[in-house]
């Protein structure tokens, strides 16, 4: 049997938003009652709480946001990416502004809090997603496909016309090991005119290079240098291992997506969700086991 986590305890952890540039205060609480993630919206009276589906999700340029159709928290795709590479299926979140800061513009931050915190196995069976027929989409360059599957592998081609760019590709089998070792770190990046451009127009009032990768025409600006030569694609899988997680549970697909955004993302799995092509298993070993059998033997 495979049962459901939550976090071991409170977590908290304090930055500054890049688009307001004030001070955020995040804490992730256990949930012990009920299952998946609830948001709440802690800096405002009555609070707002928004549970984490499809519905109340919203695909952005360059961010995700969750919204209850009148109050939003933006750049949650971060904080989502780590609960879901970590295998935490409940959490209750209390976000202190309208953003979640960027810290170091990877999911690290969020890893090493949750690992530090530990969990706590929830007496429930774990729930999943899996496809009920495969599924593609493309909106503009942007395409993404999803494709019946016994486990979650995520594959991602990314192009831009940058020297350390070009066009780059990374494929990941998603376990809580793999996610650590391969994704986790993976920070977001820009490029210095789109920066400089919307920071004169007030967008990002808390942007700098502490944040994200920034890259000039010829190179990156940050005086660290990359983590790997092809963080860029791997920040695009971290990405999509976040945005995955707004259906509130864990859909077992092989999931390809070339040129995509959060947008897509988003725009996909509302399809998916809304056309019923995806269904709600009870992961129990023998569940498991057929579902294993029921793909082999369609293969």
């Amino acid at each position: 049997m495979e049962y459901m986590r939550t976090v071991g305890k409170e977590v908290v952890l304090e930055g500054v938003g890049v688009f307001s540039g004030k001070d955020v205060r995040v804490e992730i609480h256990p949930r012990y009652e009920g299952d998946g993630i609830l948001f709440e919206r802690a800096d405002l009276s009555p609070k707002v709480v928004i549970p984490l589906k499809v519905e109340n999700v919203i695909g952005l340029d360059g961010a995700t946001a969750i919204t209850d159709g009148e109050h939003t928290i933006l750049l949650i795709e971060h904080l989502l990416s780590a609960l879901h590479g970590l295998g935490i299926d409940a959490a209750y979140i209390k976000v202190y502004g309208e953003e979640i800061p960027l810290f170091d513009g990877s999911a690290l931050p969020y890893v090493q809090a949750l690992r530090h915190a530990g969990y706590t196995i929830l007496p429930r069976l774990k729930k999943r997603f899996y496809l009920r027929k495969d599924f593609e989409m493309q909106n503009g360059n942007g395409f993404i496909r999803f494709r019946r599957s016994p486990a979650t592998t995520i594959s991602v081609k990314i192009s831009f016309p940058h020297p350390l760019i070009g066009e780059q590709s990374f494929s990941l089998t998603l376990t809580p090991t793999n996610y650590l070792k391969e994704v986790c770190f993976a920070r977001t990046f820009g490029f210095k005119s789109l920066l400089e451009e919307r920071r004169k127009k007030g967008i990002l009032k808390g942007g700098d290079l502490t944040n994200a990768i920034v890259l000039d025409e010829e190179g990156v600006l940050n005086p660290e240098g990359l983590r790997t030569e092809d963080e860029f694609v791997r920040h695009k899988v971290l990405d999509l291992v976040g945005d995955l997680f707004v259906l509130g549970r864990p859909l077992v697909a092989e999931v390809y997506a070339e040129l995509s955004s959060h947008k897509l993302h988003v725009e996909a799995l509302k399809t998916l969700w809304t056309s019923g092509l995806v269904e709600e298993v009870e992961v129990s070993s023998l569940t498991f086991f057929l579902v294993k059998k029921r793909f082999a033997r369609r293969a």
